[in-house]
């Protein structure tokens, strides 16, 4: 999946995901399509995409392994794969880049990459949006930009967003508000992930830009770069202090967390996300000589635990059976196994 894939700054930055919203003049949004409008707009997305290299489903035709792979990756929710609404998806042979049609708008353009490269990103995503501009009357107007069905879109039409593990930050008295203040002067702002079922991430925030009227895709990629570079002097600071001061502590937690994690049997989501925690915090400014785990296994594992279509999706398996499926999970991820 791309997000085992080499990236920047993938211990701190986890994901860089880019969305460019377009639709098509003459249609409502899609909260206000009737069908026969969805019809026309799957079929027009779907003929103008012929020639970009990207093969076209209808997701009321997906089976569920191909709506796990969807799901799994990122690309979209549960609600959306699982509807009756008439939609669709187009997918590319580059990992991480996909177009989803008559979602919140009629063409989303996912750009997904691990770790911190905003601009391979941006310039995957751009580069279909102008191959559709160039195919299609897109609503656009020279007052306002690009128009969206969400008014935080209109303008550049791009949504920018990094998925951020900050277990020091968040572990230091205070960290959090200052970062958050922070990133509001560069017109961001920060939440904490919070998983389909409602629990909390322990350790994991989304960063989004606010400002797309009256900005460039430029200037928003070059705060972005100097919000990465805030965010990750911070973290690793954050981290250093906790490891030099209380070393004996996260050592110990973070074998705790090593051990759990490799061998249990039984596991919720929630304990699991805080032991991985441990693991983040650690791993660069401890001896971990006796653990056989590196920053690719960590990321996977995350991602692993964070995102899993089974979890959301298998109607009436008892709790302990999840448990027991996400332990198997985890213990096959530690061994350096290619769980799916």
């Amino acid at each position: 999946m791309w997000y085992e894939n080499e990236g920047n700054n993938k211990d701190v930055i986890l994901s860089t995901k880019i969305v460019l919203s377009r639709n098509i003049k003459g249609f409502p949004f899609p909260p206000k399509m009737s069908d026969a409008d969805r019809e026309n707009v799957l079929g027009m997305v779907r003929q103008a995409a012929g020639s970009m290299n990207l093969n076209f489903v209808r997701t009321d035709e997906l089976d569920d392994n191909a709506k796990a792979d969807l799901y799994n990756q990122f690309y979209s929710g549960y609600a959306f794969l699982n509807s009756d609404a008439k939609t669709g998806y187009l997918m590319s042979r580059t990992e991480g880049l996909g177009v989803v049609i008559n979602s919140t708008d009629h063409i989303n353009i996912v750009s997904m990459v691990p770790g911190s490269d905003v601009y391979t990103a941006y310039k995957r995503a751009d580069d279909l949006a102008v191959k559709f501009e160039q195919s299609m009357d897109i609503a656009y107007t020279d007052k306002y930009g690009f128009l969206t069905s969400q008014i935080k879109s209109v303008g550049t039409g791009m949504q920018l967003l990094m998925t951020l593990a900050l277990p020091g930050i968040e572990k230091t008295e205070g960290a959090v508000q200052v970062l958050a203040k922070r990133v509001e002067k560069y017109d961001w702002q920060m939440i904490p992930m919070t998983h389909h079922d409602g629990l909390r991430e322990s350790g994991i925030y989304i960063l989004s830009n606010v400002a797309t009227l009256g900005v460039t895709e430029q200037e928003i990629i070059d705060k972005t770069r100097k919000v990465q570079e805030d965010i990750i002097k911070l973290e690793n600071t954050c981290r250093k202090n906790i490891c030099a001061k209380k070393k004996s502590i996260v050592e110990d937690q973070y074998y705790r967390a090593y051990a759990v994690l490799s061998y249990c049997r039984r596991i919720e989501t929630a304990e699991a996300l805080t032991l991985i925690n441990w693991l983040r915090l650690g791993q660069n400014f401890i001896d971990t000589s006796d653990a056989d785990l590196d920053w690719n296994r960590i990321n996977k594992l995350t991602q692993k635990v964070r995102r899993n279509y089974s979890d959301a999706a298998v109607k009436g398996m008892r709790p302990k059976d999840k448990s027991s499926a996400r332990a198997k999970l985890i213990r096959d991820i530690m061994k350096g196994g290619q769980a799916t």
